[in-house]
């Protein structure tokens, strides 16, 4: 199903992992494993099929969350120096052609930290994380890319697959949230859509000739999708979730689920 005409071919669908498809026996598969790991992985199995997101409370490593934030001190502190890829309310620029680190002001993101911190890696190689998603794509997975920000982002709701295209099988993308501080209501939290990521439920927007992802040839805007996004939720019933986790938690979603970033009410406030 597509928003403004046909689907001429869909990449999502060709190859999907295990657990997308209408046959995924998931207590057969745990019960062959060698195996198990410490937490309960049927049951987040089972969550991340019915609703595309599992929440892991407590396992990142303060020391890792603190050992980045120092990181990212030390590249405020000596930003000329390096070539970090940095996103300015839409502008892509590098942090040494910036003339400042503007980490603190709002539309503003760190593209590829982990390329540059060795413990911002760590966050994004979580071994919690690592598990999980290696019973989800029956292999190792790898980091494609990380985003950095410090101010709730107010993003409108959107699905990340048609912008994030690094990998060769487009359903085999994953995006894990990681926070660095706890979250507060009033900072514009993460919210995601329980459910929305099944196809049926999200349907393709079409970005132009029958296209599902978005790139220089897009004849529609992320506004167009966000309204398509909006409308085909309240027709399906499925209502927004706020998250506001705590530091050392995680959160990973499927690459199709929809999610947004709420409103600030607190100038003040931070979302790291």
């Amino acid at each position: 199903m597509s928003a403004g005409g046909p689907i001429i071919e869909n990449p999502w669908t060709r190859d999907v992992p295990w657990i997308d498809r209408d046959d995924a026996d998931i207590d057969a598969y745990v019960a062959k494993l060698p195996t198990r790991p410490a937490y309960d992985l049927a049951g987040q199995l089972r969550h991340w099929r019915d609703s595309g997101l599992v929440m892991f409370e407590n396992v990142i490593p303060l020391s890792d969350i603190d050992a980045t934030l120092e990181d990212i001190a030390h590249l405020r502190a000596n930003f000329s120096e390096f070539d970090l890829p940095i996103e300015i309310r839409g502008k892509q620029m590098q942090s040494k052609d910036a003339g400042y680190f503007p980490i603190d002001e709002p539309g503003v993101k760190i593209n590829h930290l982990h390329c540059f911190s060795r413990a911002a890696a760590r966050l994004s190689l979580n071994a919690t994380v690592m598990d999980f998603l290696t019973h989800i794509f029956q292999g190792p997975p790898a980091t494609l890319q990380s985003l950095t920000f410090w101010r709730g982002s107010q993003q409108p709701v959107h699905i990340d697959y048609p912008y994030v295209r690094q990998q060769k099988r487009l359903a085999f993308m994953t995006a894990s949230w990681i926070p660095l501080e706890d979250v507060t209501t009033d900072s514009g939290p993460l919210a995601y859509y329980p459910g929305g990521h099944k196809i049926d439920k999200s349907g393709f927007f079409d970005w132009g000739d029958g296209s599902i992802l978005h790139d220089e040839k897009s004849t529609r805007n992320p506004m167009e999708f966000a309204h398509y996004l909006y409308a085909r939720m309240k027709e399906q019933g499925v209502v927004p979730v706020v998250y506001c986790p705590k530091k050392g938690d995680a959160l990973i979603w499927h690459g199709n689920l929809p999610h947004e970033g709420t409103k600030v009410t607190n100038p003040e406030a931070t979302r790291k």
